[in-house]
C-alpha cells in the first residue's frame, strides 16, 4: 500500500477510538503516505501515527449523490481507502466505489498484506459465517466494528503535515434538512458494548434494571422487535433482521428467546452472552456464555457487582 486514506469517525470533535486503532494498525504497514478524512470541526491535539499524517476535513453534509462525490473521488484516485463501519462511512465507501469504477469489501473482520496482496476475512450470511479471500484490485474496505485489531504496531509520536476542508460540490441533488446529534448517550451502532433486552423482562417499568447494567459498563442499550412493537422502547433501539445490525465487542441478550429475525441483527458480535430463564431457549445455541434464570434477580445483582469494583 503506498497510499492509504481512512474516513475518519468522530464524536465531539474528537476522534473515535477505532479510528485512532485504525490509523495505529494502517501505520503499521509503512505506507509511503497517509489521508486522513473527517466529518465537519475536529480536534487534532493528539493523532497517533508513525508517520506524516494529512488530514482533509469534510463540510458537513450528506456526500450522498454522484455530483457531490466528484471532488473527493479525483482527490482519493490512487489511494486505498479503508474505514469502520456505519451508515455514513459505508455509504461514502459505497459511492467512492462506484464513482472510481473501484472493488469495494465490506464486512472485513481481519487483514494482512504482503506482497500486493490483500487477505481478508469478512462475515456473510448476516454474520453466520466467515469467508476467507485475497485480493490485489480492492481499493475500498469497510471493517467491521469488532475488527481484529491485534498485533497492531504501539501508537507513533502525532505529525499532522497540512490541514484542508473540502467542501461539497455545488448542484448536488441531496441537502441537508436538520442535524440532530445524538447527546447524551452512546450511539447503538457504534457501541463496543451493548445491553439488548426483551420481553422477558416482563412489563417495561423493570427496564431500568438494563440501563443501570448498562450505565455500569458504559454500554449502549438495545431491544428485540416485540419490545419496540409494543412501544416499550423506542424503535430506533430495535436491534433485528429489520432493525439496526451490530457488531460489538460484547453483547448482553436479556430475556431474549433468540429469534432467526433478532440473531440476524447480532451475528456479528464478537462475545454473546444470554441470560434466560428458559435452558431451552434458542438463543444459548449461538452464546458464548449464557446464564439460566430471572433477568430481574441477575441484572441487578450484575450491577451492584460491577458497582463494587
Amino acid at each position: 500500500m503506498k497510499k492509504v486514506a481512512i474516513i475518519a469517525q468522530t464524536k465531539e470533535g474528537q476522534l473515535s477510538e477505532t479510528s485512532i486503532q485504525l490509523l495505529s494498525f494502517l501505520s503499521s504497514f509503512s505506507p509511503e503516505s497517509i489521508l486522513l478524512l473527517a466529518v465537519g470541526e475536529v480536534k487534532f491535539s493528539a493523532v497517533p501515527s508513525s508517520k506524516s499524517v494529512e488530514v482533509i476535513t469534510l463540510s458537513e453534509g450528506l456526500w450522498a449523490d454522484s455530483s457531490s462525490i466528484e471532488p473527493l473521488a479525483e482527490i482519493l484516485e490512487g489511494f486505498t481507502v479503508f474505514g469502520i463501519k456505519s451508515i455514513q462511512v459505508d455509504n461514502l465507501l459505497s459511492l467512492l466505489a462506484a464513482s472510481s469504477s473501484q472493488e469495494m469489501i465490506s464486512g472485513v473482520q481481519q487483514l494482512t498484506y504482503s506482497a500486493g496482496k490483500f487477505t481478508i476475512s469478512k462475515s456473510i450470511f448476516s454474520g453466520k459465517a466467515s469467508l476467507t479471500v485475497t485480493s490485489e484490485s480492492a481499493s475500498y474496505f469497510s471493517l467491521n466494528r469488532n475488527f481484529d485489531f491485534s498485533g497492531n504496531a504501539a501508537y507513533g509520536d502525532q505529525s499532522i503535515s497540512s490541514v484542508s476542508t473540502l467542501t461539497n460540490a455545488s448542484g448536488s441533488k441531496a441537502s441537508i434538512l436538520a442535524l440532530k446529534p445524538i447527546t447524551g448517550a452512546i450511539p447503538l451502532p457504534d457501541a463496543a458494548l451493548v445491553v439488548g433486552a426483551g420481553r422477558g423482562l416482563k412489563d417495561p417499568g423493570n427496564w431500568t434494571i438494563v440501563e443501570d447494567l448498562a450505565k455500569a459498563l458504559g454500554a449502549a442499550t438495545a431491544c428485540s422487535k416485540p419490545v419496540s412493537d409494543l412501544n416499550w422502547r423506542p424503535h430506533h433501539e430495535h436491534v433485528g433482521q429489520t432493525g439496526v445490525k451490530i457488531s460489538p465487542n460484547l453483547y448482553i441478550a436479556c430475556g431474549i428467546s433468540g429469534a432467526i429475525q433478532h440473531l440476524a441483527g447480532v451475528n456479528g458480535s464478537r462475545i454473546v452472552v444470554v441470560i434466560n430463564n428458559d435452558p431451552e431457549a434458542p438463543f444459548f445455541k449461538h452464546a458464548d456464555y449464557g446464564i439460566v434464570g430471572d433477568v430481574n434477580d441477575i441484572l441487578p445483582r450484575l450491577t451492584k457487582k460491577l458497582q463494587s469494583h
